[in-house]
């Protein structure tokens, strides 16, 4: 039986296992490592394979008109759907890991155009704890990962947290442009999106928690 598709790993026993994995890892809001091994798991065919936990940040940039900017995802999971702009949190050159706020910051002018001078003056508001527990987004690497230990078909789950981001104004006149990982940036009516719209599930929750702010 095939466990993995367009390299993301699609059995239901071993994306639970990996999950669980990171939950009991109890890496906390602020990991203080960028990778964290979870150890070898069973494979169905009797083979092991290693399994890492890769920490992320998502940002919601919410404005007076209540629009959020969206972007078009480049990869799996769900690629070619709408997503919170977001991504994972970089070692820092002198020793360290990047924060979360500070990752989605980064994120947000990757891969939606958002000045750096604007969002380097808005405060960044986490939207609840860091979430370990996303079987629904345990990847196979489809090579040797830049910078980290991670190999050639080994698997990594994401935890991610959501900041929320209150830009001042109309988000359509910031002229917002796609990079990075995303192909495309949408301006939309937070209270009007819908769950089959996301590419992650738990982005359209952060979204909602954002409003509720």
């Amino acid at each position: 039986m095939d466990i993995i598709r367009d390299h993301m790993l699609i059995d239901p026993g071993l994306c639970a296992e990996i999950a669980a994995r990171a939950v009991a890892g109890r890496f906390g809001d602020n990991p203080a490592a960028a990778t964290h091994d979870l150890g070898l798991v069973r494979l169905p065919d009797g083979s092991a394979r290693r399994a890492w936990a890769v920490h992320a940040a998502d940002a919601v940039l919410l404005d007076d008109l209540g629009q959020v900017a969206l972007i078009t995802r480049l990869h799996n999971p769900g690629r070619g759907m709408r997503a919170l702009p977001g991504g994972l949190l970089d070692e820092l050159p002198g020793g360290g890991v990047e924060r979360g706020e500070d990752a989605a910051r980064r994120e947000a002018v990757e891969e939606a155009g958002f000045a750096p001078p604007l969002l380097a003056r808005l405060p960044a508001m986490p939207l609840g704890p860091r979430l370990f527990e996303r079987p629904f987004d345990v990847r196979a690497a489809y090579n040797d990962f830049p910078g980290r230990p991670i190999r050639l078909g080994e698997f990594f789950t994401v935890s991610t947290q959501g900041f929320c981001l209150r830009v001042p104004g109309d988000l359509r006149a910031l002229g917002l442009r796609a990079g990075d990982d995303a192909t495309a940036v949408h301006v939309c009516a937070a209270a009007a999106l819908t769950r089959a719209e996301f590419a992650v599930p738990d982005h359209l929750a952060m979204i909602r928690a954002a409003l509720e702010l």
